[in-house]
């Protein structure tokens, strides 16, 4: 069974989306290592995400101190929590370990749930029916531009070289390039 991680609170954009990591004391072992950048992601058990961005928000920073206060008078279980929050890229559809990179098909969902990807998920994403590498989500990278870190474009060569065979990972290479170039000239 996939770990629950967090869970989608709203859109940027067709293909942007914000999650709240859920609480740890509701997730037995959840830690940082679950979510952290470059992590391939499953959105409502068929749309494949990518962890871009992290943020951590503290609701109470928007409360004047005085409110807070108040907040403990009235509410004695009320604890100062700090959320983090996952920045997620769509980047395609895992239908029967069937790949379709691109688009999502719909809008997701507020409160969707966000799993991480077993290995073997991340490999079907990124392998054709006919066995051959596919990185059609590359364009959307590149349209991100210089909003995403070129470190993530290591993050993700280095998960695809564990899983993919040399021969296969030569075209990952030549992807990571030609989008770090991309990256770095703008």
């Amino acid at each position: 069974m996939d770990k629950k991680i967090a869970t989608i609170i709203k859109s940027i954009s067709h293909i942007e989306y914000v999650a709240q990591v859920i609480n740890p004391k509701e997730q037995v072992g959840l830690t940082s290592s679950d979510y952290k950048l470059g992590s391939f992601v499953l959105i409502g058990a068929k749309y494949v995400g990518l962890i871009y961005d992290t943020e951590i928000f503290n609701p109470n920073s928007l409360t004047l101190s005085s409110q807070k206060e108040e907040f403990e008078i009235f509410i004695p279980d009320y604890q100062d929590e700090i959320d983090i929050l996952l920045k997620i890229l769509v980047l395609g559809e895992l239908d029967n370990n069937i790949a379709n990179q691109g688009l999502p098909s719909r809008a997701l969902e507020a409160g969707m749930e966000v799993s991480q990807m077993s290995p073997n998920q991340i490999k079907d994403f990124h392998l054709s029916p006919e066995n051959k590498v596919q990185v059609k989500y590359h364009s959307s990278l590149n349209n991100f531009g210089s909003k995403l870190n070129p470190g993530l474009f290591k993050l993700i060569s280095e998960q695809l070289k564990a899983l993919l065979s040399p021969e296969q990972y030569k075209i990952i290479e030549v992807i990571e390039r030609n989008l770090l170039w991309t990256v770095l000239s703008n």
